[in-house]
């Protein structure tokens, strides 16, 4: 064997060997080492360290890992570290859920890693919703002091240790955070060292007080999936080169209370309950697209209204599974496009637009929808939500004189009536 994988080497050369390696999971790649000689530290020039089931196990389906797979997953790892004699490493990613348990584990990996260069760290370590008993590990930024290669961090399930002070980080430039308790403290520490971080995301987070978010570096935020709790925390945000925000509650009753301060605002995702006044207009002064799902009663905090009046430079509209809303009257100069998707109206829809391009309608209306928009040339529409009124489109049709592209999902029963309307 040694002596066939020897001819092997001499005929490919070595750019060709490190390109097969480098297709090797982590377990295929270390047998190579028993082949030859000449392969025995070859799998350890891996600059890109993926660490998860299919790399470390033999097993193909989750039922067949042994009971305590999250320690032997961790032993492996941990054993595979302490043997890498590579001098450069570009990433690691590390999916398993582990827990407290394994935390030394985990603190030996970053300190390796950052000490051989790191710029990429993914550790995701949820054991989901099946078992919230176990402790998440624990993580120290201490880790981090001094560090200038990394460059992007994903943590998910850990609890944050944060040192009195926090230095590091310096070109940091991407941070999601999945499944921690996130503390104000940690992120004045966070804003005030990360002065390259552009993209910041909170995913399924707990908010243990308020939160103010102060950066002028930042250019994307996600906050999402996030708890309310009992006493719903405030965020501020100011930031004054953010140019895109996305913000989504997994509470049905409740929501944040946000004030954002972001001239350079473009792009808006809320998905919520409701959304409070400094939300929907003191930052939005120029988005030009926005996203709003699941919203309401709209009409009762005169939301549409006052969106359409004060953020003048709106270009791109959703209204996404709003509902118990009555009348809806939008009038702009400059939207371009709107959708309006799963939603349920009481009564009716006026548009008024002058520069409205296309327009995707799939809702409940009881009532009829007019459409004054003299530039309108594409339409998606979907009557078949509401197959039990044979009239698809009511009198609308009669106000759509340029419609170069139509698409439209219909019942069986509304078919006879559109052959009439479409002939007529």
């Amino acid at each position: 064997m040694n002596k066939s994988s020897k001819e092997f080497k001499i005929q490919l050369p070595d750019c060709v060997i490190w390109n097969i390696f480098s297709k090797l999971g982590l377990k295929d790649l270390v047998k190579t080492s028993t082949l030859s000689k000449l392969w025995l530290h070859e799998w350890q020039f891996r600059k890109d360290l993926n660490f998860d089931l299919c790399n470390l196990f033999d097993y193909n389906k989750v039922q067949e890992l042994p009971k305590n797979f999250p320690s032997e997953f961790a032993t492996r790892l941990d054993q595979f570290m302490l043997h890498y004699q590579g001098d450069m490493i570009d990433s690691i990613r590390v999916k398993c859920p582990l827990s407290y348990e394994h935390s030394d584990v985990i603190k030996r990996l970053i300190s390796k890693g950052i000490a051989k260069g790191a710029k990429r760290i993914e550790l995701l370590l949820s054991y989901g919703n099946n078992d919230i008993r176990k402790e998440p590990c624990e993580f120290s930024f201490e880790l981090l002091f001094g560090t200038d290669s990394l460059t992007y961090l994903h943590l998910q399930n850990f609890r944050l240790k944060t040192p009195m002070e926090f230095s590091g980080l310096k070109n940091l430039r991407t941070l999601v955070l999945q499944l921690v308790a996130v503390r104000q403290t940690w992120l004045e520490g966070l804003f005030s060292n990360c002065i390259h971080l552009v993209d910041f995301t909170i995913d399924e987070c707990a908010f243990m007080s308020d939160l103010k978010i102060i950066s002028s570096t930042l250019f994307r935020l996600n906050i999402v999936n996030c708890r309310v709790n009992v006493n719903r925390s405030n965020i501020d945000i100011i930031a004054s080169n953010l140019s895109s925000m996305e913000y989504s509650s997994n509470d049905d009753y409740s929501v944040h209370r946000m004030n954002i301060e972001a001239h350079m605002l473009s792009k808006f995702s809320y998905k919520g309950c409701k959304i409070y006044k400094p939300v929907g207009f003191s930052g939005l002064k120029n988005v030009t697209t926005i996203v709003l799902d699941g919203l309401r009663e709209l009409q009762r905090t005169n939301i549409v209204h006052l969106l359409f009046s004060e953020c003048l430079q709106l270009e791109d509209v959703t209204f996404m599974n709003c509902n118990q809303i009555h009348d809806m009257n939008i009038v702009s100069s400059k939207l371009r496009h709107l959708k309006i998707i799963g939603s349920v109206y009481n009564q009716c829809i006026d548009i008024n637009t002058l520069n409205l391009a296309s327009f995707e309608y799939s809702g409940k209306t009881m009532r009829n929808i007019s459409v004054t928009a003299p530039r309108l040339s594409r339409v998606f529409w979907n009557a078949a939500i509401r197959e039990n009124i044979p009239h698809p489109f009511g009198p609308i049709i009669t106000t759509l004189q340029h419609i170069e592209n139509l698409a439209m999902i219909i019942s069986t029963s509304q078919v006879s009536h559109s052959k009439t309307m479409f002939a007529s």
